[in-house]
């Protein structure tokens, strides 16, 4: 087939490479740099953590298994998943209560974890400044971050060695019929293909709503918290951490660089001011007393990003058909890293006519009402 992939973000590309390692003719289209949006800026914590109802846990913890045979099978000699677990931490008088509910909820679901005590925490990250009075944590062994922009940059380089075009244009709306998608661009050219994928991430609402169908992603100019947030990224440091940590105070990871990504929840409510300087540099400023405070040394913030999210209203992913001749095909979700490669894989053998089970409650079909229940947005967890 020939198919047009509308967006290079983290989604798109490895949609991209699913359908052309299959033998398809694939063409991307991107207004704007390759992997330079969302999925550039992301915490990247990969993982099917607290996350409801049991179908969104399944296709979650199906990306966390995809990503594994993703690493091993794509032609590359570097690596980018960094299966290395994840500590999570409730700072408060009430983490008992958290651990409870949280332990109940994943031995439910058959999730991997263990409560730790304070020992087995300092051994696992001797490099945080953990107080006494933390006497518990819990772990998630089978839980990742991932390097996204060396991702990002493998992708690109395997798909242009493999003769994939980069298009970069801005599209204006897709149609259909039972022959053929069409993608139209802002200089009034056209593009046909058997059939075309939106992967356009909070971008996908609008686009979808001009070509005449419901897509209910988060808009962004609303400017909330479950629109935008505030990530940021530290000069280079020798502190050696090894794993993420998510917390009610901060949750930071490594990177492959010596930089680590910090994020900082009593932090996010600031988004309502916009993407104004002064404020990113006090966030900047918090970051770095956070960081203080975990580690005992000074980490500088070398940046803040005002980020937007790609956020389904409803809080759960969207992905398939739009039309009905079966030529425009969606995928949105927030846990794009988490399930990038699982969705680009089961896309691509959509297209091809075999329907996943697996993505059943996740159709663009259920808003067919022109209805949605907004979800709320759980900042403990990240809820990536």
């Amino acid at each position: 087939m020939k198919i047009i992939v509308i967006g290079a973000g983290i989604l798109g590309l490895t949609a991209a490479y699913s359908m052309k390692k299959r033998g398809h003719e694939v063409t991307i289209v991107e207004k704007d740099r390759p992997f330079a949006g969302a999925s550039h800026r992301s915490f990247a914590w990969l993982n099917a953590n607290n996350k409801f109802p049991q179908s969104y846990y399944r296709i979650n913890r199906a990306g966390l298994d995809e990503h594994k045979r993703f690493q091993t099978e794509f032609p590359s000699e570097r690596t980018w998943l960094h299966p290395s677990g994840n500590i999570l931490v409730d700072f408060t008088d009430t983490r008992d209560a958290t651990y409870a509910k949280r332990l109940s909820d994943a031995n439910d679901m058959g999730y991997p974890v263990e409560k730790i005590d304070l020992g087995r925490l300092r051994e696992l990250e001797p490099s945080a400044q953990w107080p006494e009075e933390i006497d518990s944590a819990l772990f998630y062994p089978e839980e990742a971050w991932l390097d996204n922009d060396v991702l990002g940059e493998e992708l690109l380089r395997v798909l242009t060695e493999h003769g994939v075009e980069v298009r970069t244009a801005t599209v204006t709306y897709v149609d259909s019929d039972p022959n053929e998608a069409r993608v139209n661009l802002s200089d009034g050219s056209e593009l046909s293909a058997d059939a075309a994928v939106l992967a356009v991430g909070a971008w996908s609402r609008e686009l979808a709503q001009k070509s005449g169908f419901f897509v209910p992603v988060a808009d962004l100019a609303e400017q909330s918290t479950r629109t935008h947030s505030l990530l940021g990224i530290t000069e280079p440091t020798s502190i050696p951490l090894q794993r993420i940590v998510i917390s009610n105070r901060l949750n930071v990871r490594p990177r492959h660089d010596g930089r680590m990504w910090v994020q900082v929840a009593r932090l996010e409510e600031r988004v309502t001011e916009g993407d104004s300087q002064q404020m990113l540099e006090e966030v900047g400023s918090e970051m770095e007393a956070e960081l203080e405070r975990f580690f005992g040394q000074k980490i500088a913030v070398e940046k803040v990003y005002y980020s937007g999210r790609s956020f389904p209203e409803d809080g759960h992913s969207i992905i398939g058909f739009l039309d009905d001749a079966k030529k425009l095909y969606a995928i949105v979700t927030h846990s794009g890293m988490t399930l990038g490669p699982l969705f680009g894989r089961l896309a691509a053998e959509e297209l091809e006519g075999q329907e996943s089970e697996l993505l059943a409650d996740f159709r663009p079909s259920r808003f067919a009402d022109g209805e949605v229940e907004s979800a709320d947005f759980d900042y403990f967890i990240g809820r990536q």
